[in-house]
């Protein structure tokens, strides 16, 4: 495979769940769980409202690692690099075509942004009332982002948990892959 980005665009044809791990601003480690969108100009698109403590650990350091694992298929990717938010027309025409009930949770996250406090919180769910309109447009605090990656590492399982690792790195606009022993 000489683009490890079309494997992964083979691999996300509706989209997957990829834990980003981030830096937080005191150095420790963050990691959670976010929904990749596509892979588009050489980039791993994913959504978020703003601030988070995702958004906020990027704009301390946009270094960052996303890992896919999709145990039934016997498949990993470890994807390392940096992540930049996207222009607003991007996140704009994102918007446009997510699924209703996600507009709200944008809308909805929004909302009781400003009013969060403390470790947790709980918002009222007859707030995502399926039959609640939302405006057309996204919210002034959802945004795009893009993890474009400088390396992936792809694992295939084999027989008697024997995986098949390749470590893709990239030079410019090319990639090269090196077998990485087990």
């Amino acid at each position: 495979m000489a683009d490890p980005l079309a494997l992964l665009t083979a691999w996300l044809p509706d989209g997957g769940a990829m834990t980003l791990a981030t830096t937080a601003p005191d150095g420790g480690p963050r990691a959670r769980t976010v929904l990749v969108t596509g892979v588009v100009d050489g980039g791993l698109r994913f959504h978020s409202s703003t601030p988070t403590g995702k958004t906020v650990d990027l704009a301390h350091d946009p270094r960052a690692c996303g890992v896919f694992h999709w145990s039934d298929a016997g498949r990993q990717a470890v994807v390392t690099g940096r992540v930049h938010e996207l222009d607003a027309t991007v996140s704009d025409a994102a918007f446009a075509v997510r699924p209703p009930h996600l507009q709200r949770v944008a809308w909805l996250y929004d909302a009781v942004l400003p009013t969060l406090r403390g470790p947790r919180y709980e918002v009222d769910p007859s707030a995502l009332d399926a039959t609640t309109d939302v405006p057309a447009r996204r919210p002034a605090s959802w945004t795009t982002f893009a993890l474009v990656p400088t390396t992936i590492e792809v694992w295939l399982g084999g027989p008697d948990r024997v995986a098949s690792r390749t470590r893709y790195v990239r030079d410019g606009d090319t990639w090269a892959g090196v077998p990485v022993l087990p």
